[in-house]
Formats: C-alpha cells, structure tokens, sequence
C-alpha cells in the first residue's frame, strides 16, 4: 500500500489536468494588458493551448514574407532545442527581435512551456528595419510605425517577468497535484478504513495535511505534514474544541464561519456512511503566531472524521495581490479619490495578515513633513499625533524612512533609538515594531512611507518584505497617477506662462460668480488691464524679456487683489479682474493701487539696461442685466479711452 502510494509521483501528468486553463488564461491576459509582452503557453506535445496578444511588426511583416517567416521559424526551433534540455531560453530572430521561453517543471516533468516575445532588449536600430524594410519590400512607414510599437524590457526585467509567471504557474500546478493526490489518497483510505498500520503509513507519507477524530471529537492523528504546516502535535490538540480555539483564535471568525461549518460536519458524521462535505477556504493560526491559508475537506468513514489540509498560502498571496492591483487600476481608471484608493491598498494588505496594522503617510509639497494618507486600523488619537510630523533621522519609523529614502525595521519600539521621543505613544496605541518602506516615485523622489505595525516584537520575513515592497509600490502608482491628472487639470485651466487662469477658465469662474451677483445682488466690478507699448518691448529687448514683464504683472496682480477676487490672463498682453463685492468707487482704487505698483515695478537686465513698464486699466460696474459679454466689452472700451487718453492711467465705461 505505502509504495503504491509512493509510485503515483511517476505518473505523467498533462497541464491542463493540474491547472484550470481558463483561470491561468486570464492570469496570462491580465500580465499582457499590464506589461504589453505577448505570451503563449504550449503543450509537452507541441500544441498551442493559448496564446494571447501578438506583435504587428510579425503579424503584419515578418509571417507575412516566405523568407522572413522562415527566419521566424529557425528561432522557434532554437528555442526549443534548448527548452527541451530543461534550460531557460532567448533567442534573437534574424528579423531583429527577441524570444523568450522556459520550461514549467513540476517534480522534474515538464508540463508545457511557457513563450514570452516578441520584444526588444534595448531601443530598435532604425536603420537595420529601414534595410529590412527595402530587402522585403515592405511599405515601410508602417513597418517602422510597427516596429516603434514592440516593448522594449530589459533582459534582466524579461527574466523577472518571466520568472514570476513560471512561479505561479507551479503555484497552480503544485496545488493541483496535491489536489489530485488528495482524491487519490481519499479512495486509498476509503478501501482501507479496517487496515490501520497500512493507513497510517499512506498518511503519514501523505503530500497534504491529515488528521482524523472520533465521532466524540478526540483527535487521535495527525500526519507529520500537518505538523510541519501548523506546528501543532497531538499533545497540543487533543480534541477537535482545542484545535478550533487554537486555530481559529478570533471569536467572531469561529462564531461566524466555523460553528456553523461544524455543525453540518457532525450531523453528516451521524448518517453513519462514507460522505463528503464540500471544502472550505479558511485561514488557520500556527503555533508559532503565523497563519496560514488552506483548503480543508472533511470525509466520513464509518465513525472516524478525516480532515484534509491542502495549504494554498502562496497562491491566496499571489491572488489576493493580484486582486489588490487590478483594484487598484480600476479605482484609478474611475477617476477614485486618492484617499479612497489608499484605504483600499491598506485594508487588502492587511488581509495577507490579521495581526498587522497598516499606514499610509504622505509628504508633503515641500518634502519635509508627512500627512496622513490612509490608516484605518490605527486608533485616531495616534493617528492625529502622527499627522504633521517632521522627517528626520531617528523621528520614529517613517519619519527617518522618509528621511532616507530607505527601509527602517524596528523590531522592538521599546528599546529602539528612533522611538525614544514617541515610545508612549506608541505603547499607548499596543504597538510594539514597527517596518517603514519609503514610497518611491518612478524618477526617484520620495513620495510618502508605507508601515507595518504588530502588537509584538517581531521581524520581517522575506515574505513580509515582498509583501511591503508590493504595497509600496502600488501606493507609488496611485500617488503619482494623482499627481499627474492634478497637473493635467492645471495645465487645462491655467496660463503656462503666468499660472495665471487662461480666458476659459477664467470666463467660467467669472459667469459662477456673476450669477451668484444676479441671484443675491450686491456689488460687482469688472477691471481689464493690458501692458503699453508691449509690442514695442518685445522688440526692443526679445520676447523672453517680454515673458519675463507678463510673469512681474502677474506677481504684482496677486500680491495686491484678495483672495476671492478672480484673476486672469485672457489675451496676449491683456489680462481681467473680477472683483466681488466691490463696487466702481472700490474698483476704481484697486485699478490705481495696481496701476501705482506697475509703473514703479523694473526689470533690471544688466548695470546699462533696466525696462520700466506701465499698464493700462478700463473699469465697469455690473448691474441686474448684466452678462460676463457685455461686462467684458465694456471694460475693454474703457480700456481703449484709457490709451486714446495717453496711457497709464485707469478710466471708466
């Protein structure tokens, strides 16, 4: 009995018995759409199973053309060759891009191979395609418009790239056969319920976790695999009461997942035939404070309960952060708040474990304090003291990560120098270590900082650190693809040259506030205001000394108007204030203030050459009827009478 079951680790599997192919399908479809590397998986028998995405430049040209085909065809060959040796293989296609392939080996079988391609290590030799253009005839605007199009990745990211969907493949792989060896093992054990010696030896050789219990809910077995996976010996747990308090430690977990799934375990146990109870996912604590993620089923046989144990720790990981990143880009996609999208990032990581809470600091525009950005599992009094806080070295955690620009652990919040000036606040909060990653921006800067904490002193596993890193990392994308529609928002409604608001958006504000006006009454003023002779300067001195005079008369503009009022620039040389709550009179006297503080303001070029320059100004009251068309019209005939009468000086409609 014992080596028959040892015998089932030669048989020959296929992949697709292993793995869901649609499930891995999709996986592969989501790594195209994020990295844009077309890939292909094929069988051990030299079938396509799938194949997703493919380069223009090989569909449209290089497949296209007998001899380039041909070309195609001697890299596919060489790639095998060398896949079939069991190696990792590239391979440079005379047409000028790169292939890549690699075995997906399971207990020294290879299941199918895995093809990522085509690509580019570097940017594309334009001239080369330019030749192969001509060599083939090939219309070769849009061949070089193709070849633009190929990824270029690094080979040392072609190798990550490739090395992660291998990983999860065997992830997927590796599970399978464990589940198919699980209901090998099931019938085993169910044909031999009378012969216990040759079952305990099937179970204690048995790949997964393996325990059985009376019908009283006395343990009586565990298998040296669910030792090695919990921790947990049969001293430890000597009935089925003991294992759920320690396994599942949380009350409202055990109130609201296990006791019922228990319940339905003894009922079926009392039927007194061999049944099985459909398989729960569930989340087990370890005897050494970890967790772990497993698939348990339950059979009957006669008045013994087995329980199986197949751990899916690594693949719950790579889902759930799987799924952490696609909601992520979808929050992003619908346009989330970035506050939003950090709590999410937050509370996803926290899932992978119960006992850590997370935070999100921001740093602020002038790079020196950070903000909160997302904390929900941290008390609000800790939170609130946080917030604010100057980075430094030895200020806390996050503060001398920030400060750095470089991963800090704390294993012990206690003893640590960083934490002396906080250490109450923090044993206030329960919160004894502490890891900081510094959020990073795709051109190096420092974003903010992504935190760890435990209620215990512990130190990070090199799982914890690829789990920090990841949600570093994402919080970096969120952050920055907010960064970058705040500046895509200003540039549409801002003057490049001033920052001033440009005509529309100012025209939009103005029409909010003028028919606030019409609807309350009040006082409203319109001012408009140009540059005299500034045709005349940017002859004189260029129009970079031109820029320079726009750019002072805008600082002068905003250094006197209030906060309400709206400034813009809607024209060359020309610029509009409205101005709320003020009516002529006021109006007026802001124009002359304005006016005073322009023609005393200088441009000083070098000891020879100072410009002096003066402005304008036509001033307009609004009334009931009036539109921001006709408030405009007549603030600029204003301004006209004002330059008829001489210039710099301020007149009114």
């Amino acid at each position: 009995m014992q080596n028959n079951f040892i015998m089932s680790n030669d048989k020959k599997y296929n992949f697709s018995e292993l793995v869901d192919i649609a499930e891995f399908e999709e996986i592969l479809i989501s790594f195209y759409k994020a990295t844009g590397i077309p890939n292909a998986l094929v069988g051990k028998d030299g079938k396509i199973i799938f194949q997703t995405g493919w380069i223009d430049a090989c569909a449209l040209f290089h497949r296209a053309n007998i001899e380039t085909n041909s070309r195609c065809l001697e890299s596919n060959y060489a790639l095998m060759e060398n896949v079939s040796n069991g190696k990792v293989s590239s391979a440079y296609c005379k047409n000028g891009l790169i292939d890549y392939a690699t075995p997906i080996v399971i207990e020294d079988q290879i299941l199918a191979t895995l093809f990522l391609g085509q690509v580019l290590n570097e940017a594309p030799n334009i001239k080369f395609f330019q030749n192969q253009a001509q060599e083939f005839n090939y219309d070769e605007t849009e061949y070089l418009k193709a070849i633009k199009s190929v990824p270029i990745i690094s080979k040392e990211k072609m190798k990550s790239n490739m090395d992660c969907v291998v990983r999860m493949a065997q992830i997927l792989a590796k599970n399978g056969l464990a589940k198919l060896r699980e209901s090998e093992l099931s019938n085993d054990l169910h044909k031999s319920t009378k012969e216990k010696i040759q079952l305990k030896d099937i179970l204690d050789f048995s790949p997964v976790g393996i325990s059985w219990s009376d019908i009283n809910g006395d343990i009586e077995y565990v298998n040296h695999k669910f030792i090695e996976l919990f921790g947990y010996t049969l001293d430890d747990i000597p009935t089925i009461e003991t294992w759920y308090k320690k396994a599942y430690s949380d009350l409202r977990y055990q109130k609201d997942e296990i006791k019922s799934w228990h319940r339905d375990i003894l009922l079926s146990g009392k039927i007194n035939k061999p049944i099985h109870i459909s398989e729960r996912e569930v989340t087990i604590n370890c005897k050494d404070g970890s967790e772990r993620r497993v698939l348990v089923n339950i059979s009957w046989l006669g008045e013994k309960c087995l329980a199986n144990f197949n751990d899916i720790t690594e693949h719950w990981k790579s889902e759930l952060r799987n799924r952490t990143h696609d909601s992520m880009l979808e929050m992003v996609a619908k346009d989330s708040s970035l506050s939003d999208i950090l709590h999410t990032i937050v509370k996803n990581i926290e899932l992978e474990d119960s006992a850590s809470l997370c935070s999100i600091l921001l740093l602020d525009k002038e790079g020196k304090k950070l903000l909160l950005g997302a904390s929900p599992s941290l008390p609000d009094f800790y939170n609130n003291a946080i917030n604010g806080t100057t980075i430094g070295l030895g200020v806390g955690s996050c503060g001398t990560a920030a400060f750095l620009a470089s991963r800090v652990i704390v294993e012990d919040i206690t003893t640590h120098e960083y934490w002396k000036p906080y250490k109450g606040l923090a044993l206030k909060a329960g919160l004894i270590s502490c890891w900081s990653e510094p959020i990073i921006s795709s051109i190096g800067n420092v974003l903010g900082t992504f935190a760890i904490y435990h209620k215990e002193k512990k130190s990070p596993t090199s799982n914890d650190i690829e789990r920090i890193t990841f949600a570093a990392n994402l919080a970096a994308i969120a952050i920055e693809n907010r960064n970058a529609r705040k500046e895509l928002e200003h540039r549409a409604y801002s003057d490049y040259l001033t920052g001033l608001s440009n005509r529309r958006y100012f025209i939009e504000q103005a029409e909010l506030e003028l028919s606030r006006y019409n609807r309350y009454s009040g006082e409203l003023s319109l001012l408009m205001f140009d540059i005299d002779f500034f045709k005349k300067i940017n002859d004189t001195y260029g129009h970079n000394i031109g820029d320079l005079v726009l750019q002072k008369i805008a600082d002068i503009s905003r250094m006197i108007l209030r906060d309400i009022d709206i400034l813009g620039r809607i024209g060359g040389e020309e610029f509009a204030v409205l101005l709320p709550e003020t009516n002529l009179e006021d109006s007026i006297k802001v124009a002359e203030r304005m006016r005073i503080e322009i023609l005393n303001a200088k441009l000083v070029l070098d000891k020879k050459r100072i410009v002096y320059f003066t402005a304008s100004f036509g001033v307009v009251a609004a009334n009931n009827n009036s539109t921001i068309d006709d408030l405009l019209i007549k603030a600029d005939k204003a301004l006209y009478k004002a330059k008829n009468a001489g210039r710099n000086r301020v007149c009114t409609y």
